[in-house]
């Protein structure tokens, strides 16, 4: 297993991975069965013809947004391509990640992706045509809980929570929702009614946060970003 980057300064800044760092993606994937793409989109035309030639018979794993199977499959011949859409907090090794594949890669190919990626978080396969919508929902969702996460510490600090108990009390609370929300499978409605007491503290703050029109605010977020992310993908992968 080697990894390669493009100048010897990010080299130095990777030199703690427990794999080889080179520059020379040549070399790196003439010796390999699996290559992952891990570029910015704009980047992996140029990175697929300069390796073009040694690929065939490898499975090929993209990570960049936007970027379509039969793109990729366009530089070469009957390419195995398995397309993923990760998260950020595929850091924490907690990312929500969907996969699909390409053309002519088997079950066995999304098989070997999927392992990979369970690795790092959950993983759900579907088909390409949700991709714009996954970019938009699930690959800038940390975003997303992190302007409403920002806003609850806020209101913690407004009223007098210290920071750092404030910090500590979101952090648990988001989380323990969560896995409530995955151990029950109950519908987000009914377990927040369980929350709330007839006339009592939870009935105000979800008064006010649905005067603000908080749904519509952030479906409305999620719909903006998957025009985007279609715009995007439709400028990016013209046929090769």
């Amino acid at each position: 297993m080697v990894a390669t980057c493009r100048t010897e300064k990010r080299r130095e800044e990777l030199r703690n991975l427990s794999i080889p760092v080179i520059l020379n993606n040549r070399e790196a994937v003439s010796s390999a069965d699996l290559v992952l793409i891990s570029v910015k989109p704009y980047q992996v035309a140029n990175v697929l013809r300069e390796i073009r030639d040694l690929i065939k018979d490898k499975l090929i794993i993209s990570v960049a947004a936007s970027v379509t199977t039969r793109f990729i499959e366009s530089f070469g011949e009957r390419l195995k391509v398995v397309r993923a859409m990760p998260n950020i907090n595929i850091i924490a090794g907690h990312s929500a990640t969907a996969i699909c594949k390409g053309r002519y890669a088997n079950e066995d190919d999304v098989a070997l992706a999927k392992e990979l990626f369970k690795a790092l978080g959950h993983v759900v396969v579907v088909e390409e045509n949700l991709m714009d919508a996954i970019t938009a929902y699930s690959g800038s969702g940390p975003a997303y809980v992190l302007e409403f996460f920002e806003a609850f510490i806020l209101a913690g600090l407004k009223v007098g929570l210290p920071r750092a108990i404030a910090l500590e009390l979101a952090i648990h609370t988001i989380i323990g929702t969560a896995k409530l929300l995955e151990k029950h499978g109950m519908h987000p409605a009914e377990l927040r009614d369980m929350v709330i007491t007839p006339g009592g503290v939870t009935i105000e703050g979800i008064y006010e946060m649905e005067k603000s029109g908080i749904k519509s605010v952030i479906i409305d977020a999620v719909q903006r970003a998957f025009e985007k992310s279609i715009m995007l993908s439709e400028k990016i992968n013209k046929i090769n």
